[in-house]
């Protein structure tokens, strides 16, 4: 009869039977852990993504270099326009993987953000389940053992965790879903993101593509006609209306002063730097520049812990070498 009463008096204090969880709430957390999973997933095909579309721009310049090679301006002035748009494909794609690098990676971190909190909240009940299924347990044992003062000690500390118990479930049944719509909102807004900058560079590079086919239509023939007979006013004026389309087409970015370099490799920048001497440039943290050779190679310091860079701007100097970390080789510009 004891024992019965006993049994009674558990049932009642743990919920009945031996299962104490919440399904509601073990499914959402199930979903929370699937979630994150596919975030982790969506950091490393996006790493993937960004490194196969450097890959891809560094054939891309090797390939457009080796195109502007195999013409002249002694027998095509449309060379000229060649090379200048080969250089605003390069520049384009270097300008969206820059954006959609930084831009991307933003928008994951804060995802990952938002998991983080909710993270703490499920790890504060499921620190509460595992102290309340402990004590429960003590408890019961100590009715078989008929301790019954021990009993009523543990059956204070039992009803303050059964209460703190419910008391989370009850608040995470309402804050899951809410986190599953809000996460579902986000993946919407990364997504748009993507899509519009992946629409801007693609209208850019359709823009450049563009104004070439346009100057090859209207010159082509006149100048492949008469490419054996072209004459110095002929060849003067073709450089000026060259340098006419250049002023209307180009993007109002500074060039660089030289030309007779090679490019020796791309790098991404890890530090913001800021220069100090005239011939130094500033660096950004996660933008992109072109590691290019000396003026002079005989007066080469890169030995002394400097290199020489281009960025997408064509400001041209010194920087640090350990402020930037080198992606892929590249050829010789053209």
């Amino acid at each position: 009869m004891a024992k019965s009463f006993f049994r009674s008096v558990t049932d009642q204090i743990t919920g009945g039977g031996s299962k104490t969880t919440d399904i509601q709430v073990v499914q959402a957390i199930n979903r929370f852990d699937e979630e994150h999973s596919k975030l982790e997933r969506l950091k490393r095909e996006f790493d993937k993504y960004t490194q196969a579309k450097l890959v891809f721009d560094n054939a891309t310049i090797r390939f457009f270099d080796f195109i502007c090679s195999l013409t002249d301006f002694s027998k095509w002035p449309q060379q000229r326009t060649l090379v200048q748009s080969c250089t605003d494909i390069q520049r384009t794609d270097s300008e969206y993987l820059q954006r959609v690098n930084r831009q991307i990676n933003l928008n994951i971190n804060s995802s990952f953000e938002i998991f983080k909190k909710m993270q703490i909240r499920i790890t504060d009940q499921d620190h509460i389940q595992h102290d309340y299924d402990k004590t429960r347990k003590q408890y019961q044992s100590s009715i078989k053992r008929d301790e019954k003062i021990k009993v009523d000690r543990i059956k204070n500390e039992l009803d303050q965790l059964k209460s703190a118990l419910g008391l989370i479930n009850s608040e995470l049944r309402d804050e899951l879903p809410k986190f599953h719509l809000d996460l579902q909102h986000h993946h919407i807004q990364f997504i748009k993101e993507l899509f519009e900058l992946n629409g801007k560079y693609h209208k850019n590079l359709y823009k450049s593509h563009t104004h070439f086919m346009k100057n090859l239509q209207e010159d082509v023939s006149t100048s492949l006609n008469n490419s054996g007979n072209v004459s110095k006013i002929e060849t003067e004026s073709s450089i000026t209306d060259y340098d006419k389309q250049k002023v209307t087409y180009c993007t109002p970015l500074s060039r660089p002063k030289r030309t007779d370099y090679k490019v020796l490799h791309q790098a991404r920048v890890v530090h913001d730097y800021k220069g100090e001497n005239e011939d130094e440039i500033d660096l950004i943290k996660d933008e992109y520049i072109s590691v290019i050779s000396f003026e002079n190679e005989e007066d080469n310091t890169r030995d002394s812990g400097w290199e020489y860079g281009e960025k997408l701007d064509g400001t041209i100097g010194l920087f640090p070498v350990n402020f930037a970390v080198r992606l892929y080789d590249n050829e010789e510009k053209q």
